[in-house]
């Protein structure tokens, strides 16, 4: 249990480093560069390669499994979609296009590899659940009692799909569908 605290303290630490040398490039790269548009997307994308490349290299998480399980994805998908579409608003909010690039493709697998996969240990999994749960909510600057409950039931539903499913994959995708919805929600 310990070196899964570890490992989850010095992944959050390489992203807050990462994120620190993707803003740096950004503001150096927007003298240069017309479109800041795509220069935001092609700093995320750096930012997440560069996150996992890390990881990959210094060995910090070892056995993410990719396995796709779309029967229970279907099943966790769809409970999703009546958590969203019964128990929250819709937002009047115009995303721009670096915003939907990052909170549909690059965002979720972050945080899931963080809150699913590096926090993972299932020889505990109520450990595992409290600990990358309150890594999400976290993540998602959610401090009001409100905020904490809807991030808590959604950390609830990637958690049991992780659990469930064995591979971070599956939490990785519903998590995407899940900012989809959130963003296209008209």
């Amino acid at each position: 249990m310990l070196s899964t605290i570890q490992n989850t303290v010095i992944s959050i630490l390489i992203y807050f480093l990462v994120v620190l040398l993707s803003y740096g490039l950004y503001h150096l790269l927007k003298k240069w560069i017309k479109s800041e548009e795509y220069l935001k997307i092609a700093r995320d994308i750096f930012k997440t390669t560069l996150f996992l490349a890390i990881l990959v290299t210094f060995q910090i998480s070892t056995s993410m499994s990719f396995v796709l399980d779309l029967p229970l994805l279907i099943v966790y998908g769809v409970i999703a979609i009546v958590f969203l579409l019964v128990l929250t608003k819709k937002e009047n909010n115009e995303f721009v296009l670096h915003t939907k690039v990052s909170a549909i493709l690059l965002t979720p697998i972050v945080e899931e590899v963080i809150c699913r996969e590096i926090a993972y240990n299932p020889e505990n999994l109520f450990f595992s659940f409290i600990l990358g749960t309150i890594i999400f909510i976290v993540f998602h600057f959610a401090f009001d009692v409100k905020s904490i409950v809807y991030f808590f039931c959604i950390a609830f539903l990637l958690f049991g799909l992780r659990m469930q499913s064995g591979s971070v994959l599956n939490s990785m995708l519903l998590h995407s569908m899940i900012n989809f919805i959130i963003i296209y929600r008209k």
